[in-house]
């Protein structure tokens, strides 16, 4: 029925009413004839109108690259929708909506239209359309900075979206970006590697392009320039075979980054001018990576000492970033505008534009992008001899460099691949494994059926005690074989065990030695490379340098000595040690040892007392004991208050002689004492706050018997630790 038939409907209705007689009987059934027919037509309003907002829907997706007039339809989809609160047409408009807006880098107000669209989806009951209004929103918070954000709303995104894969491996590479931007690189690869793999299966070369870009940018950040050119021109190549010009130009601005850090400035040049003609040429609208060309044109210009070319190429990629409320990529170009400003002597300038770039990305969490501003701003103070804000703002980097982790990611990424490459040999022995066992499956079921056969076939004849004999004989060899079969299998079971145990243990052993390593070398490298920036910025003079010569001998020589001890400690842990016996006087011995210790005891005005006899002399692996020494004396330091003593005594035994190290510090509780030899021994801080590894004292013990000794710990909570290791006499 139309809607002009229902109106006539009406007013006959009407007419009739009032041209007969009138009653009560005739004005109730007036009203249900009205009530009827204006329902009717209602409804056919709301039909009319649904069809005409799928329609436009319809038409939208025709002219997607139209984005004035899919703007226009999708207001138009929203104001007939909400006539009849009509939920698909308003997920739909909004979604459009927002679409247009993040075009158009409106990413707050594209926001708010995807947030509509979401609250509208939900209650639609379709998990797809809340989790590509969550990718959207999320993308949104990306692009705005909010990395928290984005982050918690990518992983609702997960959770709605597990039935549409490719969606799926978008949000674990924007995951991977969001992480990759604020140094958490170990979740990063996580999602970059779990984003490649889906894309690798799905066969979506375009995508796969975009995540070999990706994996290729973070190993570059973290160095590992091999691996990183490998996934560059992985990604290069499949941009190439799709003429897909976005990507191709990601992967050559990624290369000539990469080139740029390893100082190969020809290869650079190559390909930033290469991404950057390709753009132009194509008039391409990814303003983010012409952005990033500018500022990496800008920092090769610096380094090939053109200044005034740098200028111009920074200067245009601030102005790209400002147009397009790019906060990423504007603090990006400011913090390399902090570089050329210090080259050109600018340094007010330089200081401005550096506080102002740290403003910029004062609530973002762009932690890399941070430790290099301060590091530009802290040379801007040195050369304007500001050396009080030079050295805080080299404090402040260092502690965000710390909560960085870089080491942890760096192991965390190590173990990660190493993992995935075992995975994948565990699936191949696994798939040989179920192969095996289905062919013995196989071949015992021919065997039953045989069997059965033969049984048929001598009950038929009649011979029942054969036929009883030789069922007893079958099922005796099958059952041999299939015990001798389990056999084989547990043999390999424990095989494949020792050789899980082993791997485990040599991986255990590669952290102790980095933890070791980073733990003993960080500081007096620290020391070394800030006297040699000191010099390289002409901070220090000639005669001042000189002065400083016999104190970085010193340290040159102390790290010397540690680098070799932790070499040695490692190489003990190998097959075929032996230990290397020589007399040594132990108190001048010690005194030695502990010399390069004695700067820490000072920091707490602690005084180091040596109490063995000068005269004594003993036999003994002299690096081993070095180790044992120099551990203990500074586990003391790190848990004594200041003006305290700590004391270095020697008792001879009938078998052996004893050394004891005795400090009057925080102490430790007898839990603390039976986890002190074991890997689970976790690391406490100092009494000022000193961090160290946790594995020092679960080294010496290793290291003491290895010698025939043995280590003893006796202490007492807040009054003071007593450790000790005896020397065996039979060496001397």
């Amino acid at each position: 029925m139309r809607k002009k038939e229902i109106h006539n409907l009406i007013f006959k209705a009407f007419k009739a009413l009032f041209c007969k007689r009138f009653t009560l009987y005739n004005f109730f059934f007036f009203l249900i004839v009205h009530m009827f027919l204006v329902s009717a037509s209602y409804g056919y309003d709301i039909q009319k109108d649904t069809i005409e907002i799928n329609k436009l829907i319809k038409e939208a997706k025709a002219i997607k690259k139209n984005k004035k007039e899919v703007f226009k339809i999708s207001e138009d989809v929203i104001t007939l929708s909400k006539k009849h609160q009509y939920k698909f047409g308003l997920f739909k408009g909004y979604f459009l909506k927002g679409n247009v807006l993040l075009d158009d880098y409106q990413y707050k107000k594209a926001l708010d239209n995807f947030q509509l669209a979401y609250e509208n989806a939900q209650f639609l009951k379709s998990d797809i359309s809340e989790a590509e209004a969550l990718f959207n929103i999320a993308y949104c918070y990306q692009s705005l900075d909010e990395t928290s954000k984005a982050v918690e709303t990518y992983k609702k995104c997960l959770d709605k979206g597990k039935k549409d894969t490719l969606l799926i491996a978008d949000v674990h590479t924007n995951l991977g970006v969001s992480y990759d931007y604020s140094g958490d690189y170990g979740k990063a690869i996580l999602h970059y590697l779990e984003s490649y793999t889906l894309n690798k299966a799905l066969k979506n070369n375009e995508a796969l392009g975009t995540s070999s870009s990706n994996l290729g940018q973070l190993f570059s950040t973290l160095k590992i320039y091999d691996k990183a050119i490998y996934y560059l021109k992985k990604s290069e190549a499949i941009a190439i075979s799709l003429k897909d010009t976005a990507t191709l130009c990601y992967a050559y601005e990624n290369l000539g980054a990469n080139y740029l850090s390893k100082n190969e400035l020809l290869k650079a040049k190559f390909y930033l001018e290469k991404a950057l003609k390709l753009a132009k040429a194509m008039n391409l609208q990814e303003h983010e990576i012409v952005s990033l060309t500018y500022s990496n044109l800008g920092m090769l210009a610096i380094k090939n000492k053109t200044l005034d070319k740098a200028e111009a190429y920074l200067d245009t990629a601030l102005n790209i970033a400002d147009q397009k409320s790019l906060t990423f990529h504007k603090t990006f170009a400011l913090a390399h505008q902090i570089d050329l400003l210090n080259k050109q002597n600018k340094l007010k300038e330089a200081e401005d534009v550096a506080l102002k770039a740290l403003e910029l990305c004062k609530n973002t969490e762009q932690t890399p992008l941070k430790i290099n501003i301060l590091e530009f701003l802290k040379e801007t103070y040195a050369k304007q001899k500001m050396f009080e804000k030079a050295f805080a703002t080299q404090e402040e980097a260092l502690k965000l460099e710390e909560s960085l982790k870089l080491e942890d990611n760096l192991k965390q990424i190590a173990v990660l691949i190493a993992t995935r490459d075992y995975d994948k040999k565990s699936q191949i022995e696994n798939l040989l494994k179920n192969q095996e066992q289905k062919v013995l499956e196989s071949k015992i079921k021919t065997q039953r059926y045989t069997l059965a056969l033969v049984i048929f076939i001598l009950i038929t004849l009649g011979i029942f005690t054969f036929i009883s004999f030789r069922n007893h004989q079958l099922q005796k060899r099958i059952n041999e074989d299939l015990a001798q079969k389990n056999h084989e299998i547990e043999i390999s079971q424990i095989e494949l065990n020792k050789q899980s145990q082993a791997f485990s243990d040599l991986n255990n052993h590669k952290d102790q030695i980095f933890t070791i390593i980073s733990h003993d070398l960080r500081k007096p490298i620290g020391h070394l490379s800030s006297v040699l920036e000191l010099l390289e910025n002409n901070i220090l003079d000639a005669d001042d340098f000189k002065s400083f010569i016999p104190q970085i001998s010193k340290n040159v020589k102390d790290t010397s000595e540690i680098l070799d001890s932790l070499l040695f400690w490692a190489k003990s842990q190998l097959k075929g040690f032996s230990l290397k016996i020589t007399e040594q006087n132990l108190f001048t011995f010690i005194n030695e040892k502990t010399a390069s210790l004695q700067p820490f005891a000072k920091e707490k005005n602690i005084n180091i007392i040596n109490q063995i006899n000068p005269e004594l002399r003993l036999k003994l692996d002299a690096m081993l004991n070095m180790i044992i020494i120099r551990n203990l004396v500074l586990n003391a330091i790190k848990f004594s208050d200041e003006n305290k003593e700590i004391i270095i005594q020697l008792e001879e035994h009938p078998n052996n002689y004893e050394v004891k190290v005795k400090d009057s510090g925080i102490g430790m509780s007898q839990e603390q004492i039976d986890n002190l030899f074991t890997t689970k021994n976790k690391s406490t801080l100092g009494t000022k706050k000193e961090k160290g590894t946790g594995l020092g004292l679960y080294f010496c013990n290793d290291l003491v018997k290895k010698c025939g000794g043995e280590f003893k710990v006796e202490s007492v909570l807040g009054q003071g630790s007593t450790f000790s290791f005896t020397i065996p006499k039979y060496i001397n």
